[in-house]
């Protein structure tokens, strides 16, 4: 958490302190994200979800930093294995508001690329073991916050339109290590996902 608040203070600093006028834009961000967690004993990208919310960005000269609040269902999903004889399915859904704050970077006018910090709160947690709906989660505990670590990619389709992926990774654990481990959970849970999204720009000066 302390490096979270020490990139957070650097954005600001940079921001206030320079001499040359700040541009500001805004744009909405949807897609779909394709999530995994570390730790449940399955592998492979299978739990789809939405991810959605405003960026600010905020540039000068060729400096840019972006904030964000994402709503972003993430979580694990085992798939069966009929060729095995293995037909049974479970799933964790686990909704986060992630706040991203990434320096990015533009070689050229139609891609860029950034890295960043992603602090993200739970919202909710949520478990289905015998395909009935989710329900609450019982086990493990969840840590209210996920410091994680955030990487992105973006090309530009219109003036308006941009697509972009962004990949997490949570950078400490967001439960404890079980002490024996048990079906879907055998070591600490960590976070891992996959965002692609369209991006509407909507205010730039």
């Amino acid at each position: 958490m302390r490096a979270a608040i020490a990139v957070v203070g650097m954005a600001f600093a940079w921001a206030v302190n320079a001499q040359e006028p700040l541009r500001f834009s805004g744009a909405l961000y949807t897609g779909i994200s394709a999530s995994q967690i570390h730790g449940d004993g399955v592998s492979g990208f299978d739990k789809f979800g939405l991810t959605a919310g405003p960026l600010l960005e905020i540039s000068r000269g060729d400096v840019a930093w972006e904030w964000g609040l994402l709503y972003t269902q993430k979580g694990s999903r085992k798939v069966p294995n009929p060729k095995a004889g293995d037909y049974s399915t479970w799933r964790y859904r686990f909704t986060y508001l992630d706040v991203p704050v990434v320096r990015k970077w533009q070689p050229e006018s139609w891609w860029w690329f950034g890295i960043g910090i992603q602090p993200s709160l739970l919202l909710n947690a949520e478990e289905d073991f015998f395909s009935t709906g989710y329900s609450p989660l019982t086990t493990p505990d969840l840590k209210g916050i996920d410091l994680g670590v955030l990487g992105l990619i973006g090309v530009e389709y219109t003036d308006l339109l941009t697509f972009e992926l962004r990949m997490s990774q949570s950078a400490l654990p967001i439960s404890e290590r079980p002490e024996a481990p048990v079906m879907r959970w055998d070591n600490f849970l960590m976070n891992m996902a996959l965002q692609l999204g369209l991006k509407l720009q909507f205010n730039s000066n």
